[in-house]
Parts: C-alpha cells; structure tokens; sequence
C-alpha cells in the first residue's frame, strides 16, 4: 500500500496538467535535438503570474535522449541522456507558449528573474 501510495504522489507532482503546453514543450525538444515524445517531464509548477491570471511562467525538469547524428553506414551510437532545466511563459490572450531549455539551473534563474519582472512570484519561485 505505501508504495502504491509513492507511486501516485511521484505521478502527481510529474503530471502536467496542460495538454497544449505539454505538446509544446514536446515539440521545442524535437525541435532542438533531442527526442521530445519520450521525453520525462518533472516537476512542472506554476512559479509566477500576472493578474487575472493570463500570463503564467511555468518551470519543468526534463531527463531527454539527445538526437545524434550518424552516416548511414556507421553503427548506431549508444543513446546519450541528459538532464535539462527550462521555463514556459504562457500568454493565453494571444495564445504564445514560449519555451526555454538550460544544460544548468542559473541560467533558468536568470531568464526567471527577467520574466516573472513584475509578475506574482508564487511561493517557492526564488527556489528554481
């Protein structure tokens, strides 16, 4: 029972919640060198906003294969994974979901701290 009970809670706090900005931060993945389908998101939070609520700043961990490119000829290579840092901004007036992806933690931060300028920093958004 306990570890059906961790498994739900790891299930929960890795659930998305937002189909559309999930495919599009699927889709920033493929399209910058990584498999982004397979990708396994974590840890999607809501860490800043703006009154009524249209403009949201999203972070997520993601653990993603990279894409590797190989001749034809040459044996595939083993599959390479790497652990990225990024943020959504969600605009739902204008619908635009820009998405960001980091090899580190600061430089999330720094890209944090220019978007969520004058913006509701939610509880826990100073610990990106």
């Amino acid at each position: 029972m306990l570890s059906f009970l961790k498994h739900f809670r790891e299930r929960w706090n890795n659930w998305c919640g937002d189909r559309d900005m999930e495919l599009t931060i699927r889709r920033h993945l493929n399209e910058n060198g990584f498999f982004g389908q397979s990708a396994k998101l974590k840890n999607v939070r809501c860490v800043a906003i703006q009154r009524p609520g249209w403009l949201q700043v999203f972070r997520f961990e993601a653990i993603v294969r990279v894409r590797i490119e190989t001749p034809d000829d040459a044996p595939d290579p083993e599959p390479e994974y790497r652990k990225v840092f990024g943020l959504v901004r969600d605009d739902i007036r204008h619908n635009i979901n820009t998405v960001r992806v980091f090899d580190g933690e600061e430089e999330r931060r720094e890209l944090f701290g220019r978007w969520s300028e004058d913006l509701i920093r939610l509880r826990g958004a100073h610990g990106l």
